[in-house]
């Protein structure tokens, strides 16, 4: 039986991102967020949420661009400092040990180590509670080779952490079946 825990964010997991952008100075920055998700194929999009408050709220309100990085799991300890302090304070980049690479597309800042990452321009802002939703174009998705099946990213060699929202991190676990196909099994023949 079921019990209604209330009004919760239940959404089991979340992908774990590395949202980059450039302050208003032209320093790098980086945030680690876990409200994301894609939004549209054609053309692709991405959303992310931010809190008014921070650092990176500001630098893609004024910039009007932003990078997502796909981290692997080798990199959880660089990818969670990125969500724990603020680049208002510190230089993330350096105190991470991580390579910023300038894209090619829009003015945002890459990461060199993750095996993933996606220039994004903005699109549109929505206004939520204590987040606004920021939905990005994607104009350029730049991925590793050795992480590539048949040209398409695979998330095995990728190996992603994702986030739960009682407040831990997972790995990618096993194949369970093709998308859209294991399904058909439940039609009928007509």
């Amino acid at each position: 039986m079921k019990k209604n825990l209330g009004p919760k964010l239940e959404l089991y997991p979340t992908p774990v991102v590395v949202a980059g952008t450039f302050d208003g100075e032209g320093k790098p920055n980086l945030a680690t967020l876990a409200w994301t998700g894609v939004c549209c194929s054609e053309p692709p999009m991405i959303q992310i949420a931010v809190r008014r408050s921070r650092y990176t709220h500001g630098a893609i309100v004024e910039r009007k661009v932003f990078s997502l990085n796909i981290p692997s799991k080798k990199y959880l300890v660089e990818t969670d400092y990125c969500g724990i302090v603020s680049g208002r304070d510190v230089d993330k980049f350096e105190t991470a040990g991580l390579t910023f690479v300038r894209g090619e597309v829009v003015d945002v800042p890459l990461v060199q180590e993750f095996p993933v990452s996606m220039e994004c321009r903005l699109f549109r802002t929505v206004e939520l509670g204590s987040h606004d939703m920021f939905v990005g174009e994607i104009v350029a998705a730049w991925v590793e080779s050795d992480v590539l099946h048949e040209g398409r990213p695979d998330v095995k060699k990728i190996d992603p952490p994702v986030f739960s929202p009682d407040g831990a991190y997972f790995g990618i676990g096993e194949l369970l079946g093709p998308s859209f196909s294991v399904g058909k099994k439940l039609i009928k023949n007509r």
